[in-house]
């Protein structure tokens, strides 16, 4: 019986021995009386602790500067952004002004842009565009854009001819950012509007007292290395008119089983009274829509004092050999309801100034009775006189643009 006795704390103290936690331990000091199996098992699990200690430090360290970065990010586009859509008087120039914009997603995120401005006494500019894309790039493009036809507005030129020299110094056959733009000057003496557009939508205009203005022939966006600014609409807007410019966000804004579209912008429009306000045009419009995916932008102007001594419509229309051999001139002259006989002697005399300058400029006056036709040189410093008035023959001299 002792024997037995005596065998079985040395079994024990063998296979206390023979556990390497227990050699490990016996060599770790801790201030808590531990046995020492555990010893190791808590050293490890105190680094593993210090690790994850240091990893979400730094972590947190990380994340606070990317959030700085985010907020001075947003800040900077938020900056970028305002100088593409800037706050604009109620009044500029004679005319009571409302402006709007509204992103697609995210502050900040689009392209579109807007300006209006007073280039000299007696006129206001006004620009209104959309680059293709979202994020930097985009609005990089949209700034570039909008200073460069700013500054040539500012120099006196006309919207056809700032749109035509912006399509040449901006033109990048590797840019995917091409903008549309629409760009107009207002004359408060006389009371007229002149714009054109590349590849933009041409305003919404209530109020006119004559016909509606042509879209027929637009001219190509700025960016794609193609000649633009081509086309030119000058209409009156007596008291009581109203211009509404509009980034294509408003007509394509996603309704039941279809677009919005220009008509029933047109509708929303003419729903908001004599002073309609951008704002509510906007909201308005995301009210009828199911979705509104791109950004929206709004331009609303209206005469407050104006003068009209006789009231003017007048389309234009610059042409190379080209646009004249494929038909162009002709369907434009067509929808200007020329008579056939003048159709041909115009086209003629256009073919003629274009092969000795490279374009003409052919310009019909609807304002009255009868339509009135006559075929320039672009930069207007010569003409070959072309008339053609109803029921009178075509022929003769005209006088200067």
């Amino acid at each position: 019986m002792s024997s037995s006795r005596e065998v079985r704390p040395s079994r024990q103290l063998t296979h206390s021995t023979s556990n390497p936690l227990d050699a490990i331990g016996r060599h770790i000091p801790l201030p808590i009386p531990v046995p020492d199996w555990s010893k190791p098992i808590i050293l490890v699990l105190f680094l593993l602790a210090i690790w994850f200690g240091v990893r979400s430090r730094l972590a947190a360290r990380r994340a606070s500067r990317l959030e700085a970065r985010q907020a001075t990010l947003l800040r900077d586009v938020d900056a970028m952004q305002a100088a593409l859509v800037p706050e604009v008087p109620a009044r500029v120039g004679g005319l009571a002004v409302s402006v709007a914009y509204r992103p697609a997603e995210g502050p900040a995120a689009g392209g579109d842009f807007y300006d209006v401005f007073a280039p000299e006494r007696g006129r206001v500019a006004i620009i209104l565009g959309d680059v293709a894309g979202h994020g930097h790039r985009a609005l990089k493009q949209a700034a570039l854009t909008r200073y460069t036809l700013r500054a040539y507005l500012q120099t006196g030129l006309e919207p056809r001819a700032a749109l035509a020299l912006a399509g040449r110094v901006l033109g990048n056959p590797t840019t995917e950012h091409f903008a549309t733009v629409v760009v107009a000057i207002y004359d408060t003496r006389e009371g007229r509007l002149t714009y054109a557009s590349a590849g933009h939508p041409p305003p919404i205009l209530h109020g006119l007292t004559t016909r509606e203005p042509l879209t027929l022939c637009a001219s190509p966006p700025i960016g794609w290395t193609v000649p633009t600014g081509r086309r030119q609409t000058i209409v009156s807007l007596p008291l009581g008119a109203i211009a509404c410019f509009f980034s294509d966000g408003l007509v394509e804004a996603r309704c039941k089983g279809d677009l919005l579209g220009r008509e029933r912008l047109s509708e929303i429009l003419g729903a908001l009274g004599a002073r309609p306000d951008a704002a509510k045009l906007l909201a308005r419009v995301r009210s009828a829509a199911i979705a509104t995916p791109d950004d929206m932008a709004a331009c609303i102007l209206v005469p407050e004092v104006t003068v009209i001594a006789a009231h003017t419509h007048i389309e234009e229309l610059e042409a190379d050999s080209q646009a004249l051999a494929a038909g162009q001139v002709r369907r434009f002259l067509e929808t200007c309801q020329l008579p056939t006989p003048d159709i041909e002697r115009t086209i003629e005399r256009a073919g003629g100034i274009a092969a000795l300058h490279g374009t003409a400029v052919v310009r019909v006056d609807l304002a009255g009775a009868v339509a009135a036709a006559t075929v320039t040189v672009p930069d207007g410093a010569a003409q070959a006189g072309v008339s053609a008035r109803r029921p009178q023959p075509v022929g003769g001299s005209s006088g200067g643009r």
